[in-house]
C-alpha cells in the first residue's frame, strides 16, 4: 500500500512539474498596439487610396483595397477593420513591431450589390476615420455629357486643398467642374500626370442637366509652378490651372513664438476689409508667473490685450475662464490658466483644461473646461497664397455642465492651425456649423 502511495505521488509530481515547464516554455500572447489612424480635421482617412474598379454583382479580388496611415505608440497586434456596406468590407491585421508611421493595405472582402458611393468607416482600437468608395453598374451604357467652359477653362472650377513642393497630396485635394449631362450613364474621367501627380473620377450618372463632379488629386507635384490640366470627353474639353508653392523656410521651433516685438496681421474673414494685428509689446508677473503681453489692434474697439507663457512644453493664456465660449458669461470672472497648446504632440493627441466654476449673470453656477485634440501634427496647408509647412491642426471644444449634471458640448467648435517657427496662421470659430469668426494670416516678423 505503501508502494502504490509513492507511486501516486511521484505521478503527480511529474505531472505538475511538466506543466510547470509547459507554462515557464509558452511565449506571453503578443500585446495589443497601441496608436491611431491619421485624418484630417472632418474625420476622413488620410492620406487614403482606393484600389481596384468596384462594380455591382462582381466578385472583389486582391485589386481591390484600401490603404492608410496609422501613427504607433506602442508596439504589438493590430486589427483594422471597416463596416461592411453594400455587401462588401474590409480588414487587414497583423503585428507593429515597431513604433512610428506605418502604411497599411486593407484587402476587400465580399461583394457590391448596388451601383453607390458607399461610405466606410475605418476602426483601429478606439481611432476611426472616414473614406468613400465608389460602385459602378458595368450593364449600364456610357452617359453623353459635356464639359461646361468658358474660354476654355472648366466652369466652376473650384479648388479644394493644399498643393505644395515635396509634399504628398491628400484627401482634401480635390478638383469640381461643372457639367451638362445629355443622357444617364457612367463617366470615367482621369487627366494626364503633370509635374508628378494627376486628377482623376469615376461614377455614374442617374439624372441628366447640369451638375458638379469632383476630381480627386494623387501624387506629389515635384516643382514649383502653375500646372494646367485638360479634360476632354472627345465632345468637349476644358482646362483648369493648379499653383504649386514651396513651403516657406522658417527658422525657430516654437509653434506660438513669445519674443518681444514679434508681429502678426491677419485679415478678417467675418468683418470683410478688417485687419486684425497682435504685436508682443511687454511683460509681466502674475501670481510668480511670467507672462509677456500681447496687444490686439482692431478696426473697431480695442486694443486688447492678452497674457500668455510657455511652461516646459505647454502653453498658457492667463484669462477669463469663459473666454472660449458665448453659450453663457459668468458675472466676475477669476482668471486663471488655459493650456490652450503643447509641443511634440502627436496627430489625435488629446487634452484637457482644468475644471473652471464660477457664477453666471443670471445667478447659476456653471461648470466649464476645455477639450483639445490635435488633429493633425505635421499638416500642409495653403494661407493668402503662403505655403506652410510643420502646421499643428487643433480643435478645441468647450464642455460645461451644472451641479449634480454630467458634462455636454456647447456646439461651439474652434479650429487653430499653428504654423512651427510662425505661430497661429488660421483660426475658425463656428457655432451649430455657423461660422462666428475667422482669421488668416497676411503678414509677421518673429524675432
Amino acid at each position: 500500500m505503501k508502494t502504490f502511495s509513492i507511486y501516486v505521488l511521484f505521478i503527480v509530481f511529474v505531472f505538475v512539474f511538466f506543466n510547470s515547464c509547459q507554462r515557464e516554455l509558452s511565449p506571453d500572447p503578443t500585446p495589443v498596439s497601441k496608436g491611431s489612424l491619421a485624418k484630417d480635421s472632418n474625420d476622413n482617412c488620410e492620406p487614403i487610396a482606393a484600389a481596384g474598379v468596384y462594380s455591382i454583382n462582381q466578385n472583389l479580388s486582391d485589386s481591390n483595397y484600401i490603404e492608410v496611415d496609422v501613427n504607433i505608440t506602442s508596439a504589438g497586434s493590430y486589427n483594422i477593420t471597416t463596416d461592411t456596406v453594400n455587401g462588401y468590407s474590409f480588414k487587414a491585421s497583423g503585428v507593429f513591431t515597431n513604433t512610428g508611421s506605418a502604411h497599411i493595405k486593407l484587402p476587400a472582402f465580399g461583394k457590391p450589390i448596388l451601383a453607390d458611393t458607399d461610405y466606410f468607416q475605418i476602426r483601429y482600437n478606439e481611432s476611426f476615420c472616414e473614406t468613400s468608395v465608389r460602385v459602378t453598374d458595368t450593364t449600364l451604357q456610357p452617359a453623353v455629357y459635356d464639359l461646361n467652359s468658358s474660354s476654355g477653362n472648366c466652369m466652376d472650377d473650384t479648388v479644394y486643398g493644399s498643393y505644395i513642393k515635396g509634399i504628398a497630396l491628400d484627401s482634401n485635394a480635390i478638383v469640381k467642374i461643372e457639367v451638362n449631362v445629355v443622357s444617364t450613364g457612367t463617366y470615367s474621367i482621369t487627366t494626364n500626370v503633370i509635374n508628378g501627380y494627376s486628377f482623376s473620377t469615376a461614377g455614374t450618372f442617374l439624372q441628366t442637366g447640369v451638375q458638379s463632379i469632383y476630381l480627386i488629386a494623387t501624387g506629389t507635384p515635384l516643382n514649383e509652378e502653375t500646372d494646367q490640366f485638360n479634360i476632354s470627353t472627345g465632345t468637349s474639353s476644358c482646362d483648369f490651372s493648379i499653383n504649386v508653392l514651396t513651403p516657406l523656410v522658417v527658422s525657430g521651433d516654437d509653434y506660438y513664438p513669445l519674443s518681444q516685438n514679434s508681429y502678426w496681421t491677419y485679415d478678417d474673414l467675418v468683418n470683410i476689409g478688417d485687419t486684425i494685428k497682435e504685436m508682443i509689446v511687454d511683460s509681466t508677473n502674475i501670481n510668480n508667473n511670467f507672462y509677456t503681453i500681447m496687444q490686439e489692434d482692431v478696426a473697431f474697439g480695442g486694443p486688447y490685450q492678452y497674457f500668455y507663457r510657455k511652461s516646459g512644453a505647454d502653453y498658457f493664456e492667463y484669462a477669463a475662464p469663459n473666454k472660449y465660449t458665448t453659450f453663457f458669461q459668468y458675472k466676475k470672472p477669476v482668471y486663471a490658466d488655459i493650456p490652450f497648446l503643447k509641443e511634440n504632440l502627436n496627430t489625435n493627441s488629446t487634452w484637457q483644461s482644468p475644471e473652471y466654476i464660477d457664477t453666471t449673470t443670471d445667478g447659476s453656477i456653471i461648470y466649464l473646461k476645455y477639450e483639445f485634440t490635435c488633429l493633425n501634427n505635421n499638416a500642409t496647408v495653403t494661407v493668402n497664397g503662403k505655403a506652410f509647412a510643420n502646421v499643428y491642426e487643433i480643435k478645441l471644444l468647450p464642455k460645461i455642465k451644472t451641479l449634480g449634471s454630467d458634462y455636454a458640448y456647447t456646439d461651439e467648435q474652434y479650429i487653430f492651425y499653428y504654423a512651427k517657427g510662425v505661430g497661429l496662421i488660421y483660426l475658425k470659430k463656428t457655432l451649430n456649423a455657423f461660422t462666428q469668426q475667422e482669421r488668416a494670416i497676411r503678414n509677421w516678423q518673429v524675432y
